[in-house]
C-alpha cells in the first residue's frame, strides 16, 4: 500500500471514529430555552404588544379538545415535543388581539379559535404555515378600553436565528456517506427548486448559491429568498450546504445553486393553487430538480397535471409521501419520486398510506441550516425529501443526458431495498433506503452498480467463494498432472 493510500484510509478511520462518537450529540434535540417558572410574570416585557406578524409563519388555531382548551405547555408538548419551551410560544403572541378582540397576556389562558403564531420547528396535526388567516378583532362584551377595530400592521415576526452548532458528523451523514458518491462531482451545475417557506441566502454554507426566486403566494412578483420560519432554509441545508470549517455537517449536494419558491403549507400539505404556480416557476427557471417541504394533494387534478408539465419539461419532483389520513389521490407520474422518513433503526417516523412511498431517507433528529448562522434539528418526511432532492442533483450533475424520469428511476434502482425487483416496492419503504454512491456510478441501465455500499458480511461471502473456486481449479489440475 502506498504512502498516499496509507494517509487517505487514516483520514478514513479518524472520521468515521469521530463520527461515531458524534452521533449521540447529534440526536440531542435544539436547546430548550432556560426553564422558566410555571407561570411567568405578567409583567414582563412585551414584544411589540398589540401586533400582529404579516408574511409567512407556523401557526396554529386554538381548538377545544373532550370540552376544554389546551393549556400552552401542552401545545408545547404536542407540536414540539418539549413542554417547558411554552414561553417560546408565548414570547411569539404576547399582546397580539385575537379574533375575539382580546390581547394575548397571560400564558396560562387561551380560548377556542386563537391564532398562535408557533417556533420554525414545530410539527404535527393542526401545524400550518403561510401569512396568518385575515379577521377583524370582535369587540368584548365587556371591556374596560375600547379595542382596535381592525387588527394592526407589524413588521414580520420571524423566528430567532439559531446560534448553536449541532457538532460531529451527524447520523445521517454516517449513513449515507456522500463523500463516496462525489467522484463524478457535486452537484455542480444543477439548480434545486425548494419550495417550501423560502431561503435565507445568508448563511456562508449557501453563500453565492441562492438565487432570488420567487413567492408564488404573490403571483411571483416578490422574491423568495428570505425566510421567516426557518424551514426551507434547514431543507435548502441538507440538499446544498458546503462544508465550513471545523464543523462536520455537509449537503448532500454542496455545489449545487438553490431557487427558493416560497408557497403556504396546511397541515404538512402545500396549497394547491401556489404549488401549480411554484412548479412552473421552478420550470421556467431551468431547475433540474424540484423538492417539496411536504406532501401535495394528488386528489386535485390540477396539482397532477402540473406534476407532469414539470416533469415532461426536465424537472424531477421530490415530494413527502401522503400521511395516513389523507384522501386517496391519483397516481403520480413517472419522475416523481414519494419520501419517506426513517431513523437510525430504519423504523418510520411517520405513518403514511400504503403503496405511496418510493423510497425512504434519513427523517428522524436531522441536521440543517438555521437562518442566517448555526444549525437546527428536525424530525419528519418534511426534512426526507431534502436528502432524495440532493441526490438526484448528484445524478443529474454526472449524469447530465439523463431525463427528469431517468434521474427518477436510478435512484430507485439502486435503493437498499430487501425484496428483489421482481417482487416490486415495499407498502411503507418502497425500494428502501437511497444509495448516493451506487446511484451516481449506476451503469446506463441503472440497476447494475460498480460502486456498492453493502455490509462486510457480504463482500467476505464473495471472496471466501472465489477462494473457492481458486483451490478447486488448482487442485483439478494436480490431479491431471498426476
Amino acid at each position: 500500500m502506498t504512502g498516499r493510500h496509507r494517509t487517505r484510509w487514516s483520514r478514513l478511520l479518524v472520521a468515521l471514529l469521530l463520527g461515531g462518537l458524534a452521533v449521540p450529540a447529534s440526536t440531542v434535540a435544539v436547546a430548550a430555552p432556560a426553564t422558566a417558572a410555571p407561570v411567568p410574570s405578567p409583567t414582563a416585557a412585551p414584544a411589540r404588544p398589540g401586533t400582529a406578524p404579516t408574511g409567512f409563519v407556523k401557526y396554529l388555531v386554538v381548538g377545544a379538545e373532550q370540552g376544554r382548551v389546551e393549556h400552552l405547555w401542552e401545545v408545547a408538548l404536542r407540536v414540539l415535543g418539549d413542554a417547558q419551551r411554552y414561553p417560546e410560544i408565548f414570547a411569539l403572541n404576547k399582546g397580539r388581539v385575537q379574533p375575539d378582540g382580546i390581547a394575548v397576556t397571560d400564558p396560562a389562558v387561551l380560548r377556542p379559535g386563537w391564532v398562535l403564531v408557533l417556533p420554525w420547528d414545530a410539527v404535527g396535526e393542526g401545524v400550518s404555515y403561510g401569512p396568518l388567516p385575515t379577521f377583524t378583532p370582535a369587540r368584548p362584551a365587556a371591556t374596560p378600553r375600547p379595542r382596535p377595530s381592525a387588527a394592526p400592521t407589524s413588521a414580520l415576526v420571524c423566528t430567532v436565528p439559531p446560534k448553536r452548532r449541532i457538532g460531529g458528523v451527524p447520523w445521517a451523514q454516517l449513513r449515507l456517506t456522500p463523500e463516496v458518491a462525489w467522484t463524478r462531482g457535486r452537484g455542480a451545475g444543477v439548480t434545486v427548486a425548494v419550495i417550501d417557506s423560502g431561503v435565507d441566502a445568508t448563511p456562508p454554507a449557501l453563500a453565492g448559491r441562492v438565487r432570488p426566486g420567487a413567492d408564488a403566494g404573490a403571483g411571483g412578483d416578490a422574491r423568495g429568498d428570505r425566510d421567516c420560519t426557518g424551514h426551507g432554509t434547514a431543507l435548502a441545508g441538507i440538499v446544498a450546504a458546503a462544508r465550513q470549517r471545523g464543523n462536520g455537517f455537509v449537503g448532500l449536494a454542496p455545489e449545487a445553486t438553490v431557487l427558493p419558491v416560497r408557497v403556504g403549507m396546511a397541515a404538512g400539505t402545500a396549497e394547491s393553487t401556489e404549488l401549480v404556480a411554484a412548479l412552473r416557476v421552478a420550470t421556467t427557471a431551468g431547475a433540474r430538480v424540484a423538492v417539496v417541504g411536504g406532501s401535495v394533494d394528488t386528489a386535485d387534478k390540477r396539482v397532477v397535471a402540473a406534476l407532469r408539465a414539470a416533469v415532461t419539461q426536465g424537472t424531477t419532483v421530490v415530494v413527502a409521501a401522503r400521511p395516513a389520513t389523507a384522501a386517496k389521490g391519483a397516481a403520480v407520474p413517472p419522475g416523481v419520486l414519494r419520501v419517506g422518513a426513517v431513523g437510525p433503526d430504519d423504523r418510520l417516523a411517520e405513518v403514511h398510506r400504503p403503496g405511496e412511498v418510493d423510497v425512504v431517507a434519513p427523517g428522524v433528529d436531522v441536521v440543517g441550516l438555521g437562518i442566517g448562522s448555526g444549525e437546527v434539528q428536525g424530525t419528519g418526511t418534511d426534512y426526507a425529501v431534502g436528502f432524495v432532492a440532493g441526490l438526484v442533483a448528484l445524478v443529474r450533475s454526472s449524469a447530465p443526458r439523463l431525463d427528469a424520469v431517468e434521474a427518477a428511476a436510478r435512484v430507485t434502482a439502486t435503493a437498499d431495498g430487501a425484496a428483489p425487483p421482481a417482487a416490486g416496492p415495499d407498502p411503507w419503504h418502497g425500494w428502501g433506503m437511497i444509495n448516493p454512491a451506487a446511484a451516481v456510478n449506476a451503469t446506463p441501465a441503472g440497476v447494475a452498480t460498480t460502486v456498492q455500499r453493502r455490509s462486510p458480511a457480504g463482500a467476505i461471502t464473495v471472496l471466501a467463494a472465489i477462494l473457492t473456486l481458486v483451490t478447486l481449479t488448482v487442485g483439478l489440475r494436480r490431479r491431471r498432472r498426476r
